[in-house]
């Protein structure tokens, strides 16, 4: 039995936290210009990042030729209508490119057809709890290992020909 070979592209950049969201707008932007078909998923690390990046991409794609705004952009995240969140599921329409912008929510909990690239800054909202002041609050970490190499994987389990995490 001949063994399955999986090219896989892998792109690792140095950003540090403070510009993070502007590396992953511009690299989504990248890709859509220069890589072929395929739609993209985007881990951001909470609500706020995600309506600012979703706001953020609708103004750039203007300034874009008009053959080139054929993207469409939808978040993902747990307090959004479960409505809002299922328009995630739908394939674009020919000639479009749907870009998903997810919190860890996509990670494990659903899988998003078509996703042929992931743009990963490697950050997450967690609850902390201060003992001191009785207060719980969402701060940003690193990813672990693990919830990297399960992100890695997404495209690997929906298209076995090419995995892209950039």
């Amino acid at each position: 039995m001949p063994s399955l070979q999986v090219k896989k592209a892998y792109r690792y950049y140095g950003f540090t936290e403070s510009d993070c969201l502007d590396a992953a707008l511009v690299t989504k932007f990248l890709i859509h210009m220069e890589e072929g078909p395929g739609d993209i998923l985007v881990f951001l690390s909470g609500q706020e990042e995600i309506e600012s990046i979703e706001g953020l991409v609708h103004e750039n794609l203007k300034k874009l030729l008009e053959a080139n705004q054929k993207l469409l952009i939808y978040p993902l995240f747990s307090s959004l209508p479960s409505e809002k969140q299922m328009k995630v599921f739908t394939p674009a329409p020919d000639g479009f490119r749907k870009v998903t912008l997810a919190t860890n929510i996509a990670e494990i909990s659903v899988t998003i057809p078509g996703v042929k690239y992931v743009i990963d800054p490697g950050l997450v909202e967690v609850c902390n709890y201060s003992p001191d002041s009785g207060i719980e609050s969402l701060i940003v970490v690193k990813i672990s290992k693990a919830q990297a190499l399960q992100r890695r994987m997404i495209p690997y389990a929906l298209l076995p020909d090419k995995m892209g995490r950039y």
